[in-house]
């Protein structure tokens, strides 16, 4: 093959001189038309662009570096034609003169459909996203109208197959990212990612989403092969904006200034009645008919009316006095804003561009200081010559987090509506609150009550915030140096060197005198002597790689070829201590402890090596291959097992560019399939034994294994892609996986003298089906509307266990269980649900779906009409009261799947002049969610459910009742909710006034373009679930257990470009 690459263009050299000779005619009644097609935007040369002379039935294609040839082209003027696939066709008049070169440059425009989009992740070089043999999705700042947060927020919505949850709302948390459904049953569903050439473990909540040019996703093993041991959950390659794209010696500031506001658009129903007794005047009575004060424990315990028992005593009786929406007093809107500017250049052969941001969002919790933080970033691309190339990427981000909230979310839930938790104690002046800090001077009216609502065994919400300490700091140093060499016109060699430092820091300040409860307004305060705690993170991660790229043409053959070996090394620092008991007060150190301290720490350091051949072949434009080996090391895995292999292989046939395709309307119609290999770690500490030491006693833990192997993720991809119409795309990929070798902490018995031990013990499989359409409805220059729709449905299931069945929470580790499914207790709902033998005559289904004991004759509406309440059956049976299923002698049964039979999101994009509006609708369809908030709520009949003021007298329950459903807070079926959900998760709408305009009015002022804009994120949401917000929980546990509700947030926006 190498032989005849050579051999033929001397052939086709000689045979044209031959040409020449023999036709002088020919030669003065032709010329050759030669040049380059290019993006008409970004000034990229375009491959496989056809460009043809229509007249003359003539033409070629650009070849990889967008240059094309015509040769013999008759004299005189001519129509010339140019099309690919994502641009509108080019058009225009070419002369020609007999003899000479024509030389031309064909300026594209691309439409709504960016299929020539270079994609530069887990390839062997750049490749256009058209002629992918895999999965590799790619988003542009474009793409992502709404800023987040922070970078990871920028892929809600946006990606079939890529799930970004935001499991708490707090200010500052990062999501949570799962790519084509769970990979490992108990480990991390985290994909690796990349930052500018820097592989990073650490948050991408320190990330400034305004920096970000471009995100790649690749979503399967197929295509993380290139990735080895840490890329089985995908990766996620983020490259940040730079001064490219610049003429010389131009430069650009840019202004941006975002304020806004957050709200909580979601609540949770508590009671607003009571089921005490009371006397005709209102006054709450105790058993023996004394008049009690509700908020004062000293005087007394209040009665249950209706019998004074919970089987008869109903939550109807109003509240006396002044009542208040506790809700709404303890979520409070709160304000955010976002300061960013950068300066962008270039220079000769020098191109830059820096940014600084200062940022804070203080949330939505009355009192909380929330987020805020500050970023400064620095690129710069030089070249030292005409083959040589160098890169470099800095990047510092320093924030703070305000942690102070001390169980408010669970507090909250168990206040009566009778309390003002905002009262304060005048014989109270010990707290942080009223001795003046940062958080303000009180004056002389004390500090909050700890214990306003006696009756409910929690302390007030707001007291924590307001006296405690408790706070994160983050510093983020990230930096990248990249150099490349071209010493000939098809070699590169690439070296890289990255880090990526991260410091953690929390401090954790009780203070001395904190109120830790109080029995009644007039009993002592118990108080806490203090205590001082702080944790120090420290990882500092470094990788260096070296590539060998090989490009070459044989005649329509294109190759590239990527040889790399790369090396990391990760270090972590852990640092505890803490100390009790302050001397003095508002001395927060160490040294001011006299009830001793205690510590402890760890070092870790991973090593790994990794070795990749890969190759990619391109046929004509038509048929595409590509082939990788990867050999991987780390001191993760024991010596026997420390080195792996990896491998891909794929394929693809572009159908519609054969030459006897006929179907005018669809541009591009291609088939593909990948199989491919990755892997997944284990943690540091699964290769050692482990203990706890306490009290001098040293016990047993984990039995360490140094035979561990890798999770062994092997994933099948089948995909299909056409366009049609030129203003249609259609992707559409059926996956299946296969992850051997689970990594699982499997229980030990007894006799082993540990509790457990990492092993290799399980296989899961899945299939995923995800599909998009893409739709550029409306190209017009002065009107555009562009459109996607991304859908993704993926099944899994625990195939093999090589270990006995076990139960982790509530779940169950077993062969042919699905992922994310979970168990608890479940009521009885029907006749077949029942015992055998059981009359069930006797019973009836009631209005919340229950099968009932009611007794010959009745039914479940005849509690309170006929006195059954509190009465029983016969094998002791509870009237109306809900009895729980029993199945092969266990009531561990399944309650429902926290993965959703779906999702679907539609994202819309419209122009009109200087005019865009962007919305997008997000949704997660058919999952189970566990409302744990509502449960706990139930514990001293505070959910709104229990709240029985309006009902008829049938429909009405004791609270009694509701104690059964609470069930001693153990998982039940009746707080397990359809989790499903359809947000507006972005809006947009901005109206840039351009140079034109801007002239219009002051004559510009220097600016290139100014820009207005409204922006909301999380802005409605339309649900039946009844909990502050479905999306909650891991993702893949979807439990609801007071973590901090997502919230809506609407900004205005105003950018300035100089």
């Amino acid at each position: 093959m190498k032989l005849w690459g050579k051999c033929i263009p001397i052939l086709a050299g000689a045979a044209l001189v031959c040409a020449v000779s023999a036709t002088p005619a020919l030669a003065q009644a032709t010329g050759t038309l030669t040049g380059t097609v290019v993006d008409a935007t970004s000034g990229r040369t375009l491959e496989s662009a056809q460009v043809y002379i229509p007249a003359l039935n003539m033409g070629g294609l650009s070849n990889q570096q967008g240059r094309f040839l015509i040769l013999n082209v008759a004299t005189g003027s001519h129509e010339l034609r140019t099309e690919i696939i994502g641009y509108l066709t080019g058009t225009e008049t070419i002369t020609v003169t007999a003899g000479q070169t024509t030389t031309v440059e064909v300026r594209l425009q691309g439409t709504a459909l960016r299929l020539q989009e270079l994609i530069v992740t887990g390839v062997a070089g750049e490749t256009p996203r058209i002629k992918l043999p895999f999965t590799v999705e790619h988003l542009d700042f474009t793409d992502m109208p709404v800023p987040a947060a922070s970078a990871d927020g920028l892929l809600q919505g946006k990606v079939a197959g890529v799930k970004v949850q935001s499991s708490s709302g707090k200010p500052g948390d990062a999501s949570q990212i799962m790519l084509r459904g769970p990979t490992t049953i108990t480990g991390s569903q985290s994909p690796l990612v990349i930052i500018d050439g820097v592989i990073t473990d650490n948050t991408m909540a320190d990330i400034d989403a305004l920096d970000v040019e471009s995100i790649e996703i690749v979503k399967g093993a197929a295509a993380a092969s290139l990735y080895g041991s840490r890329a089985s959950n995908g990766v996620i390659n983020i490259r940040t904006r730079r001064g490219a794209g610049l003429r010389i010696d131009q430069s650009r500031i840019t202004i941006r200034n975002e304020m806004g506001q957050g709200s909580l658009e979601g609540s949770i129903a508590l009671a607003q009645n009571h089921p005490f007794k009371q006397d005709s005047a209102g006054n709450y009575l105790d058993s023996n008919g004394n008049i009690i004060d509700l908020n004062d424990a000293s005087t007394g315990d209040p009665t249950l009316d209706d019998g004074g028992t919970p089987d008869t005593a109903f939550q109807d009786n109003e509240y006396t006095g002044t009542l208040y929406d506790q809700i709404e007093r303890f979520f409070k809107p709160g304000r955010s804003y976002t300061n960013y500017m950068a300066v962008a250049g270039r220079t000769g052969v020098t191109n830059y561009r820096a940014s600084f941001s200062n940022s804070a969002e203080a949330g939505v919790i009355k009192g909380n200081d929330g987020f805020n933080r500050r970023t400064f970033r620095v690129n710069l691309d030089h070249q030292v010559r005409d083959n040589f190339d160098i890169s470099l990427n800095t990047y510092y981000a320093k924030s703070h987090q305000d942690e102070s909230l001390g169980g408010a979310f669970f507090n909250i839930t168990f206040m009566g509506p009778q309390v003002d938790l905002s009262k304060r104690n005048p014989n109270d002046k010990q707290c942080e609150y009223y001795l003046g800090t940062s958080r303000g001077d009180a004056g002389n009216d004390g500090c909050l009550y700890i214990n306003p609502d006696p009756r409910s065994n929690q302390s007030n919400p707001l007291y924590p915030i307001e006296n405690l300490d408790r706070n994160d700091d983050r510093q983020r140093f990230m930096a990248a140096v990249d150099a490349r060499w071209s010493p000939i016109s098809w070699f590169d060699l690439e070296a890289n060197y990255s880090i990526d430092r991260y410091d953690f820091a929390r401090t954790n300040i009780t203070p001395l005198g904190y109120a830790q409860s109080q029995s009644s307004p007039n009993d002592d305060i118990n108080r806490d002597k203090g205590s001082l705690a702080r944790t120090n993170n420290l990882s500092n991660d470094i990788n260096a790689s070296i590539t060998g790229s090989f490009n070459r043409a044989f005649g329509d053959l294109t190759s590239r070829t990527k040889v790399r070996y790369l090396l990391e090394d990760q270090h972590q620092e852990n640092y505890y201590v803490i100390g009790e008991d302050f001397t003095v007060g508002k001395v927060f150190s160490l040294d001011n402890i006299s009830g001793g301290t205690s510590a402890n720490s760890s070092i870790t350091d991973v090593v790994a090596q990794g070795y990749f051949f890969i190759t990619a072949l391109d046929y004509q434009g038509k048929y595409m291959g590509d082939f990788l080996v990867r050999r991987d090391g780390s001191s993760l895995f024991g010596p026997k097992e420390r080195w792996q292999t990896y491998f891909r292989a794929s394929g693809a046939w572009r159908l519609a560019q054969e030459d006897w395709w006929s179907i005018d309307f669809i541009d591009e119609f291609k088939f593909r399939y990948s199989i491919g290999t990755a892997g997944g770690r284990p943690r540091f500490s699964a290769q050692y034994e482990t203990y706890n030491v306490s009290g001098g006693v040293i016990t047993p833990q984990r039995l360490g294994n140094n035979q561990l192997k890798p999770e062994l993720s092997t994933e099948q991809e089948f995909g299909f892609e056409s366009v049609f119409f030129a203003k249609y795309a259609l992707t559409l990929a059926y996956v299946q996986n296969k992850i051997e070798d689970q990594l699982l902490n499997v229980p030990l018995p007894g006799y082993a003298g540990f509790q457990s031990q990492w092993q290799n013990a399980g296989t899961l499989e899945s299939t995923t089906f995800e599909g998009s359409i893409e739709a550029a409805i409306l190209n017009r220059p002065d009107l555009s509307w562009n459109s996607r729709i991304n859908f993704d449905r993926t099944r899994q299931e625990i195939t093999y266990l090589n270990r006995p069945a076990y139960r982790s929470g509530a779940r169950y580790i077993r062969e042919g269980e699905s992922l994310g499914t979970f168990y608890g207790a479940r009521w009885a709902s029907s006749c077949a649900t029942m015992p055998d033998g059981t009359d069930c005559s006797a019973f009836q289904v009631n209005d919340d779906g229950y099968f009932v004991y009611v007794g010959a004759g009745n039914s479940y509406t005849d509690g309170i009409a006929k006195g059954l309440w509190g009465t029983s059956g016969p094998n002791g049976e509870k009237w109306g009261r809900p009895i729980k299923e029993e199945q092969d002698g266990t009531e561990f049964l399944r309650l429902g799947s926290s993965v959703p039979g779906f999702n679907l999101n539609w994202s819309n994009m419209i122009r009109m002049g200087n005019l865009q509006f962007n919305i997008l609708f997000d949704g997660e369809f058919g999952a189970d969610k566990y409302n744990g908030t509502r449960q706990w709520a139930m514990r001293e009949w505070r959910g709104g459910e229990a709240d029985q003021s309006g009902k008829a007298d049938g429909m009405k329950k004791p609270v009694g009742y509701y104690s059964d459903l609470y069930n001693v807070n153990a998982d039940n079926n009746h707080y397990v909710e359809n989790g499903t959900y359809i947000k507006l998760r972005e809006i947009a709408l901005r109206y840039t006034l351009d140079r034109s305009l801007l002239e219009r009015f002051g004559g510009g002022m220097g600016l290139e373009s100014a820009a207005l804009s409204i922006t909301g994120r999380n802005v409605l949401t339309w649900t039946d679930y009844q909990g502050y917000d479905p999306e909650v929980g891991g993702i893949i546990s979807g439990e609801d257990s007071y973590q901090y509700p997502n919230f809506r947030t609407i900004t205005a926006v105003l950018e300035l470009i100089f």
